[in-house]
């Protein structure tokens, strides 16, 4: 079958590779779309472990089971992946979603959507609270801002470096400001736009601006970190900390069951016409392209299309 490939150096090509064979708890699925994100990037450069031979990325995707039957599927058995005609991927981490949503939105709406939603519940938003998202133009940024709302957040900042795609998030309704980062001092941009201090903050993307995003919250606030674009460090004395907490939140190796629960709310939302995410869809033969925009911060969530 055709499939993109990365060799253990990390470089992408497409080229043959062998078809899955069924196997006892697992699934043989025919992919119609596959989503990239940061992560695969991230595995392909050994962030998580040496890369000790070829394996074909794409850790999201859609496509249909031998029934006929549409899924989304994540968590590809190795070395196979989402970016491939047909990939194997154990029973539960196969899941249906409602007929009328499209492959491109499922995808924007999975990883990325419990990405958001998960930290976001456990952060516990109140009526009123003041919210920032920080890193708000991605993809998970741009659903937080939406779930931020639906909670009740009570003044909503989105944080970015877009100026550009900042003011298209204001205009859609979606923050009630915004702050430019990488612009002057973040710390007193994000202090200034803050209605008197942040209650919570969703960090996509750590490193200084998360520095600067603790120091703009009041006594009480809630900070959950997700992404390491940005920075894999942050500095913080014990004084920006007292009375705050400050967690790393993962969501992708949490129990199936756990995973699955988040994106059927978040597909029970889409399907309602409450959550939409911005796209850039690539034809699988573009899909070295694909793979070079999401390095380069794209604002949208990358998808290849069979």
């Amino acid at each position: 079958m055709k499939a993109a490939i990365i060799a253990p150096d990390g470089s992408f090509t497409l080229a043959e590779h062998a078809a899955p064979q069924g196997a006892a708890g697992a699934q043989l699925i025919t992919v119609t779309a596959a989503g990239i994100g940061p992560t695969d990037l991230m595995r392909a450069k050994g962030f998580f472990f040496p890369v000790t031979g070829p394996y074909v990325p794409g850790g999201e995707g859609v496509g249909t089971l031998a029934d006929g039957t549409r899924v989304y599927f994540g968590h590809s058995i190795a070395p196979f992946g989402a970016m491939a005609e047909q990939t194997l991927v154990a029973d539960a981490e196969v899941w249906p979603f409602p007929a009328q949503l499209a492959d491109d939105q499922v995808i924007a709406l999975a990883i990325s959507g419990t990405g958001a939603l998960i930290p976001m519940e456990e952060a516990r938003i109140q009526a009123a609270d003041n919210v920032l998202i920080l890193g708000a133009t991605g993809p998970v940024g741009q659903i937080a801002l939406q779930l931020a709302r639906a909670m009740g957040a009570g003044h909503v900042v989105a944080a970015a470096r877009s100026a550009d795609k900042l003011a298209a998030l204001k205009a859609r309704g979606w923050a009630d400001d915004t702050v430019q980062l990488g612009n002057g001092d973040d710390e007193a941009a994000l202090k200034a736009a803050s209605n008197g201090g942040f209650d919570v903050v969703l960090d996509v993307i750590y490193g200084p601006p998360a520095e600067a995003a603790m120091r703009a919250t009041r006594p009480g606030a809630r900070m959950m970190s997700i992404g390491v674009q940005a920075g894999q460090t942050v500095t913080l004395s014990l004084r920006d900390l007292v009375f705050r907490s400050h967690i790393g939140v993962g969501t992708g190796q949490r129990p199936a069951a756990e995973r699955r629960a988040a994106f059927d709310r978040l597909m029970t939302m889409a399907a309602s016409g409450a959550l939409v995410v911005d796209t850039a869809v690539y034809p699988f033969e573009q899909a070295d392209q694909a793979w070079t925009a999401q390095a380069g911060s794209p604002h949208a969530k990358i998808v290849i299309q069979r």
